[in-house]
C-alpha cells in the first residue's frame, strides 16, 4: 500500500472519529468515506485502536509543527497588547485549521496524547508568563481560559452557526484579555 492510500484513509478516520467519535465511527464507514474496503484498512492499520493512534499521532505532530511556526515563536513583542493579539489571533487560525484534530483531542479520552496534553498545557503557561511577565496571573489558568474560548468560538464557525460574528467577537476577547492582564 502506498503512502497515498495511507494518507487517504488517515484523512477519512480524522473526519469520522472528529464527527462521530471513537465508538461511532466504524472501519466500515471511515473505508467508505477513504474510498477503499475494509480490507485495505485492516491490511495497512490491522485494528481499529492502531488507526486511532496513528490519526492521534500523525495530526499531533502537524498540529505542534503548525502553531510552533505562527503561535510560539521567538520574537520581542513591544507590550502585552501586541503579545495578546498576535498569540490568541494566530491560536484561534491554528485552531481552524487543525478543527477536525483539536476536536478528537478535545472530546475523545485517549491515552495517547495525556501526558502531550499535559505538557502542552504546563508549555503555555510558561510561554504565557514569559512573554506577559505580570506576577499576579495565574499563566495555566488564563491559557487554558484563552484555548477554551477559542474552541468554543472555533465549532460554532466551524457548525456554520452564524450568531456570532467570528472576527468581530475574537476582536472583543482579544481586547478583553488585554485589559485583564492591564488590571492585574
Amino acid at each position: 500500500m502506498n503512502n497515498t492510500t495511507e494518507q487517504k484513509i488517515l484523512n477519512a478516520a480524522l473526519k469520522m472519529f472528529s464527527q462521530k467519535g471513537y465508538k461511532g465511527a466504524t472501519t466500515m464507514i471511515i473505508a467508505e468515506e477513504a474510498g477503499f474496503s475494509e480490507k485495505t484498512l485492516f491490511r495497512r492499520f490491522k485494528t481499529k485502536k492502531n488507526l486511532y493512534n496513528m490519526v492521534l499521532l500523525s495530526n499531533a505532530e502537524k498540529f505542534k509543527e503548525d502553531l510552533e511556526k505562527t503561535v510560539f515563536v521567538d520574537r520581542v513583542f513591544d507590550n502585552p497588547e501586541e503579545f495578546l493579539d498576535h498569540y490568541i489571533r494566530n491560536l484561534a487560525n491554528g485552531y481552524l485549521d487543525n478543527f477536525e484534530f483539536f476536536n478528537l483531542s478535545i472530546n475523545e479520552p485517549n491515552e495517547v496524547l495525556e501526558s502531550t496534553m499535559e505538557n502542552t498545557v504546563d508549555f503555555i503557561g510558561i510561554y504565557l508568563k514569559n512573554k506577559i511577565g505580570n506576577p499576579n496571573i495565574d499563566y495555566k489558568v488564563f491559557g487554558l481560559s484563552i484555548s477554551s474560548f477559542l474552541y468554543t468560538l472555533c465549532v460554532e464557525k466551524y457548525m456554520g452557526r452564524t450568531y456570532l460574528d467570528f472576527d468581530a467577537t475574537l476582536d472583543r476577547f482579544v481586547k478583553h484579555c488585554t485589559q485583564v492582564v492591564l488590571k492585574f
